[in-house]
């Protein structure tokens, strides 16, 4: 009997290879994330730390007030807009999410028809095999 191959091999590593891609994607897309985290932090402690300068200082100057409250207006604003971007990439995580379970799910059920096909060529080898061993113990007996 022929060794057993798997006509839709090529499709398999097609499909591993769109599951690793989702992945990869993903990945990016969570770092993308973290980096829009990390600078929200970084802006709130520039913040804390300009109205941390401003309340420890002996006198304060109207200039340095206003300089502080066109500082807040500006974190603010960017504050929103890094809001807008993590909850846009947090969109775009969810989708990517349901990419990479579909990917997943293709490749689960090629890897199952994949089994499926092993364990029918392995029966139908086994049963040459029996058949073979009937052969041969059936011409030993006749000649004995």
């Amino acid at each position: 009997m022929k060794r057993f191959s798997f006509r839709l091999q090529n499709v398999l590593k097609w499909r591993l290879l769109q599951l690793e891609l989702a992945e990869e994607k993903l990945q990016e897309l969570f770092s993308e994330a973290r980096n829009l985290e990390a600078r929200q932090i970084s802006l709130a402690e520039s913040k804390a730390a300009a109205e941390g300068s401003v309340l420890t200082a002996r006198t304060v100057a109207g200039q340095e007030l206003a300089a502080l409250e066109a500082y807040r207006r500006w974190t603010a604003a960017q504050q929103e807009r890094l809001a807008r971007q993590l909850l846009d990439c947090q969109g775009r995580i969810a989708a990517q999410r349901e990419q990479v379970r579909k990917a997943e799910q293709n490749l689960k059920l090629l890897e199952k028809l994949r089994e499926r096909r092993l364990a029918e060529w392995t029966f139908a080898l086994e049963k040459e095999y029996e058949a073979l061993g009937e052969e041969a113990f059936l011409a030993q007996w006749q000649r004995a």
